[in-house]
């Protein structure tokens, strides 16, 4: 029940987010057997059921499903993290020695928790470089200032930010849909990266949602990955993910090549010349 329940009211099946990618990659949106359709891709991450991937697959449409299987056992390349609601004690208890004792190591920087819920320039302008800088050191593609612009202008956005004299320690873009929390795009200043900042906006991202009730759907992730294995650590569960078209071995490559730094360079170069075909390339996305 809480697998189901955590897709119940899935925005990333919504019109909105729907119109926020057309908007942001300038690709075809089209409407088909009640799911969005962005050129041959489907939108949406959502927990699809069997007769629904049938569909896809029928009429070669790109999709990526959660199954309700926990990725254990034979487990996917990509998968699908999920913290199911409950209350901050219990989701405390949960928390791994190491995460806690970071979180306390953290909880002992002078930090100040902000939570933004509409478009601020100035504050765009303050964590957008923060974001560029992480990127380049991931080795990583990079999305235009104008994602973000248009990612806050939607009702269902917010933004959680961890900050110290008024510098962006740490940051998470987040969508916020009935009593679902969903993490998007989010990192960390390097500079503060020894005090443990990210720790303390995970854990302060889940009293928000046990506050109000709420589910937090964690993103996409490689099984195995040092960041999976850190949301692991304060609770979060990872799903079975099934791909289509199935393209696992790609994957590993590309995650494999990505470790090269002339990559790294390519991707920033492909980011300035095709911010828009890089956004299409990489939905979905969270």
């Amino acid at each position: 029940m809480s697998f189901s329940g955590a897709f119940k009211k899935n925005i990333y099946l919504t019109k909105e987010f729907a119109e926020f990618c057309n908007k942001v990659t300038g690709a075809d949106l089209v409407k088909k057997n009640g799911f969005f359709i962005l050129g041959n891709k489907a939108v949406a991450i959502s927990n699809y059921d069997s007769k629904q991937r049938r569909w896809f697959k029928k009429n070669k449409i790109n999709y990526m499903a959660v199954l309700p299987k926990l990725n254990k056992i034979n487990p996917s390349f990509m998968e699908y993290s999920i913290f199911s609601k409950k209350s901050y004690e219990a989701a405390f208890k949960n928390y791994k020695k190491s995460f806690r004792k970071h979180l306390k190591q953290g909880r002992n920087f002078p930090y100040k928790i902000r939570i933004i819920k509409k478009l601020d320039e100035k504050i765009l302008d303050k964590v957008y470089p923060v974001y560029v800088r992480l990127m380049k050191r991931h080795n990583s593609y990079i999305f235009p200032r104008s994602f973000f612009r248009e990612y806050m202008k939607l009702p269902s956005s917010l933004l959680f930010l961890i900050e110290h004299r008024g510098v962006i320690a740490a940051y998470s873009f987040c969508f916020e849909n009935k009593d679902n929390l969903y993490n998007s795009f989010g990192g960390g200043n390097p500079k503060y990266f020894k005090y443990r900042c990210v720790n303390v906006l995970y854990d302060e991202r889940i009293k928000y949602a046990c506050k109000r009730g709420m589910n937090i759907h964690a993103g996409i992730g490689v099984h195995g990955s040092g960041y999976n294995r850190f949301k692991a650590d304060a609770g979060i569960e990872h799903y079975k993910c099934e791909r289509f078209p199935d393209d696992a071995g790609k994957l590993r490559f590309a995650v494999w090549l990505s470790k090269c730094k002339l990559i790294g360079w390519i991707w920033c170069l492909l980011s300035k010349i095709f911010p828009k075909k890089l956004v299409y390339t990489i939905i979905p996305f969270t």
